[in-house]
C-alpha cells in the first residue's frame, strides 16, 4: 500500500461565498511555495486541494495557514472492486471498532453514500470477526471519497493551522522586539491572512550583535509561514539619547513609543501597508495600560492591531512554544525599550503632557525625519533561501 496524494481541507474558506475561489487559489499558490511543489501538480477542487504525497510535503503543510486539516490518501479508480481490494489490505487487528464514512461526489456511482457505508461496513465485518461498528469516536474511521475519475481512501486526519491564506488581507508594519510577545503577535496576524513586514529599533553600541542575530532568527523562522519577509533595522541611538534629555523622566518610554509610531507610520505609508501591528498585552507593563496605549497610539496615522491584547502570559508562552519561537525569544539580549526604561515610568500619562514635552524637544521631529532617510537597514528573507545570520 502506497500513498499517492495529500488531501487538503480548508474549512473557513468555505464561508467566503463568491470570493471563495480567489482565497482557494491563493492558498494553492502558498502551498506551492512552502512545499516547493509546482502548481501544475496541484489539483484544485471546490472544497479540496490535492498535492503529491511525500513526507517532506506532509511536514511542510505544518507551516501553511488557511488549512483546517489534511490527510495522506490512497488513490484508485472509482470502481467498487478496487475499493474493496484496498480496504481488505487495511490492518484492522489493533482495533476493536470502526466506522465507514463515504462521500459520493460523483453522482453516477452505482451506490449512494449511505448504501456504500452499509456495503463496505458489512464487507469489513465479514473479514474481521472481532470488530464492531461504532458511529461515534471509533478506533478507526475509514473515509472514502468518490470522484468521477478517481476515488480516495484515508483514515488519518492531521489538524492544520486554520486561519486564512497569507496575503489575502493586506500588509502591516509589525513592531518587533526580541521578546516572547511580538513574534507570537506577528504569527497571529499572519494567521488572518496578513503579510507582515518587521520594524525593529536598535540602539548601538548598547544593542549588541546577539540582539540583532536574535531578531534575524525570529524573522527567518516566521518567514517559513509567510514565504517572504522584510526586516527594517532602525538605528535609534541618536533619537533615544535626545529623548533622554526630557524634563520629565517618567515620560521617557511614552515619548519614545510615540516616536516609534510616527516612524512606523511613515514607513508603512511608503510601503503600502494598511496598518501597524504589535505584541501589546493590556496592563502587562507601564506602557501598555489603557491610558498609555491611548497616548502612544495617538501618533499612528494608521489602524493599530493588537492580536494579543487580552491573552494572559501562559497563553502567549504556549503559542510561542507551538511555533518553536520560545527557544529564540528567551535568548538573553539588550533591547532598546529595556535599556531606556526609567525606574518609575508614567502609567497614566496624558496627551497634553506628552505634547508639551515634545514641544520642549524641538529637534525631535527633524531627527526622526533624518533617521528615516539615513538610519534604516533593510534585510530581505525568503523561504527555502539560506540567510547569512552572523
Amino acid at each position: 500500500m502506497k500513498y499517492e496524494k495529500i488531501l487538503i481541507r480548508f474549512g473557513e474558506l468555505s464561508l467566503k461565498g463568491n470570493n471563495k475561489m480567489t482565497f482557494v487559489r491563493k492558498l494553492a499558490s502558498n502551498i506551492s511555495k512552502i512545499c516547493n511543489v509546482d502548481l501544475k501538480h496541484i489539483d484544485i477542487m471546490i472544497d479540496r486541494i490535492f498535492i503529491p504525497y511525500s513526507i517532506e510535503n506532509l511536514n511542510n503543510l505544518n507551516y501553511v495557514f488557511g488549512i483546517s486539516s489534511y490527510s495522506p490518501v490512497f488513490q484508485l479508480n472509482s470502481n467498487l472492486d478496487e475499493i474493496e481490494k484496498l480496504i481488505q489490505k487495511i490492518d484492522f487487528a489493533p482495533h476493536k471498532n470502526f466506522k465507514i464514512n463515504s462521500r459520493r461526489k460523483w453522482k453516477d456511482f452505482p451506490l449512494s453514500s449511505l448504501d456504500l457505508n452499509i456495503h463496505l461496513g458489512n464487507f469489513v465485518l465479514k473479514n474481521n470477526k472481532h470488530l464492531t461498528v461504532k458511529v461515534k469516536d471509533p478506533d478507526i474511521e475509514v473515509n472514502i471519497e468518490i470522484h468521477k475519475n478517481f476515488s480516495y481512501i484515508f483514515w488519518e486526519k492531521i489538524k492544520g493551522l486554520g486561519g486564512l491564506p497569507v496575503g489575502v488581507s493586506g500588509k502591516t508594519i509589525h513592531l518587533l522586539s526580541g521578546g516572547i510577545d511580538s513574534p507570537v503577535a506577528a504569527l497571529e496576524m499572519i494567521k488572518r491572512g496578513v503579510q507582515v513586514d518587521f520594524l525593529a529599533f536598535i540602539s548601538p553600541p548598547h544593542t549588541d550583535e546577539t540582539t540583532i542575530k536574535k531578531l534575524k532568527l525570529i524573522v527567518d523562522l516566521i518567514t517559513k509561514y509567510q514565504i517572504k519577509s522584510t526586516l527594517y533595522l532602525f538605528n535609534y541611538t541618536e533619537i533615544m539619547n535626545y529623548i533622554g534629555l526630557t524634563s520629565n523622566q517618567k515620560y521617557k518610554i511614552v515619548l519614545m513609543r510615540r516616536s516609534f509610531y510616527r516612524i512606523a507610520s511613515s514607513i508603512a505609508l511608503k510601503t503600502h501597508c494598511l496598518g501597524i501591528s504589535n505584541g501589546e498585552n493590556l496592563a502587562q507593563v507601564a506602557s501598555q495600560t489603557m491610558e498609555a496605549i491611548h497616548v502612544i497610539h495617538n501618533q499612528s496615522l494608521l489602524p493599530v492591531y493588537q492580536p494579543l491584547l487580552t491573552l494572559d502570559k501562559i497563553e502567549i508562552i504556549s503559542k510561542s512554544e507551538k511555533f518553536n519561537l520560545f527557544p529564540i525569544s528567551t535568548i538573553k539580549a539588550c533591547e532598546t525599550c529595556e535599556l531606556f526604561a526609567p525606574n518609575h515610568p508614567a502609567t497614566k500619562p496624558s496627551i497634553d503632557v506628552a505634547q508639551a514635552l515634545e514641544e520642549e524637544l524641538d529637534l525631535l521631529q527633524g531627527l526622526e525625519e533624518k533617521a528615516i532617510n539615513n538610519n534604516i537597514e533593510r534585510l530581505f528573507f525568503k523561504i527555502n533561501s539560506k540567510i547569512d545570520i552572523k
